[in-house]
């Protein structure tokens, strides 16, 4: 339960409002006493008029990142390997950030992971494809996590990835049709 204070329990305060609190004791974070963490969830859904195989084949692979993904300015994969479970890589952001990212689940055509880390920073990305009679839905779900002083860029990139993703997915889909002649 944690340490004993000897302190009785806090007075009701006056007027109808709670309890007044005790102040915490310096360094205390958390129940636990560990970091806290921040983390901001994201969704985007978008609706492409290529095939779940087109988009699938298009965004799994990393060296094509570059072409469709706002924030990105290059990726360091080797030329010759095709998008596979396990395959690693780091991307130049335009803001200099250079993470290190891994795919975490590779069901060609229907669904795609990889988690990302820089420094006190991790995000994951999840990618469903579902054909349609027009094309495909591509369904982006993700979360971006901090740690201590990280959580602010956490809170901050996450806020915006949702509408950046939905944006970028959009940008794929005309890359996509301008790469098949249409």
């Amino acid at each position: 339960m944690g340490p004993r204070l000897r302190r009785g329990a806090a007075a009701a305060a006056g007027g109808g409002r709670g309890a007044h609190p005790c102040p915490l004791r310096r360094g205390l974070r958390a129940v636990d006493r560990g970091v806290v963490l921040t983390t901001r969830r994201f969704t985007a859904t978008v609706e492409l008029p290529h095939s779940a195989e087109q988009a699938f084949a298009y965004l799994v692979d990393p060296r094509r990142r570059p072409e469709w993904q706002s924030s990105l300015l290059s990726t360091d994969v080797p030329e010759d390997e095709e998008p596979h479970l396990g395959q690693s890589w780091t991307e130049l952001t335009v803001v200099g950030v250079r993470p290190s990212l891994v795919v975490t689940a590779f069901v060609p055509f229907r669904w795609w992971a990889e988690r990302g880390t820089w420094r006190g920073v991790e995000a994951t990305l999840h990618l469903r494809f579902t054909g349609t009679r027009e094309g495909c839905r591509v369904v982006a779900e993700g979360e971006v996590t901090g740690d201590g002083l990280y959580g602010v860029a956490a809170r901050s990139s996450g806020l915006l990835a949702g509408r950046a993703i939905a944006a970028d997915l959009r940008t794929a889909g005309h890359r996509i049709a301008q790469l098949s002649g249409g």
